[in-house]
């Protein structure tokens, strides 16, 4: 999919509106903000920013690398994105990540902080997989969880802020390897923090119990 085919995409009662901001050094890479529209009106900041690049013959995935807000500001409103709506926006911007491609979201910020980066960043921190994390969950929506990889420590200046990093597998045959890696990983944590009050950890637990209930929407492939 083109990412301008995006343009207008409904999710809940917002619609996606997709600006290019500026020129890229390369070719088939686009600097992409993603704002929601609410009764005509957009987003004070994008919900979604990052680069984008276009799939090409392999081994070349398409990606993209980016930064989610949530909750969203319309006219100085702060609106939180329940689960329904990041489910809905994450599957739009899933389409644009072809087999083999990655979809990447930051939790390190350098002074924008919200929950969702503070409350990911912690449950990494505790050992929680990436899956369970807020923006975990925002990569399994868009079909790029298949696995997740926490860059905790970059490996150089080019990988910028600690961030996880989503992929989507190149075929059924793999991705049915990846879902079981995934569901060992989550049977493995939850028996390691079995009896745990701590409150990170229950919430882990209930993320687990969703995802089982969503699972056969979720996880088609």
């Amino acid at each position: 999919m083109d990412w301008r085919d995006l343009e207008g995409w409904s999710v809940g009662p917002y619609r996606i509106r997709v600006v290019e901001e500026g020129p890229t050094r390369a070719a088939g890479q686009h600097h992409l903000a993603f704002y929601l529209e609410r009764e005509g009106i957009p987003s004070d900041r994008p919900v979604l920013r990052g680069l984008y690049a276009e799939p090409r013959p392999l081994p070349i995935p398409g990606w993209f690398d980016g930064f989610f807000r949530n909750p969203v500001s319309f006219v100085g409103e702060e609106v939180r994105l329940e689960e329904p709506c990041l489910r809905d926006f994450f599957r739009a911007v899933g389409r644009l990540i072809p087999p083999g491609g990655w979809l990447a979201l930051a939790y390190e910020t350098f002074g924008e902080a919200q929950g969702i980066h503070q409350e990911t960043e912690q449950a990494l921190r505790l050992g929680i997989p990436p899956v369970l994390t807020p923006l975990g969950r925002c990569l399994l929506y868009a079909g790029c969880a298949f696995p997740i990889r926490d860059w905790s420590i970059a490996e150089g200046w080019r990988e910028g802020p600690r961030k996880l990093q989503g992929f989507r597998p190149r075929d059924r045959s793999l991705y049915e390897r990846r879902v079981e890696e995934l569901w060992e990983e989550i049977r493995s944590f939850l028996r390691w923090a079995a009896g745990s009050e701590r409150p990170e950890f229950q919430a882990a637990r209930r993320q687990v119990e969703e995802l089982l209930s969503l699972w056969p929407e979720l996880g088609a492939g």
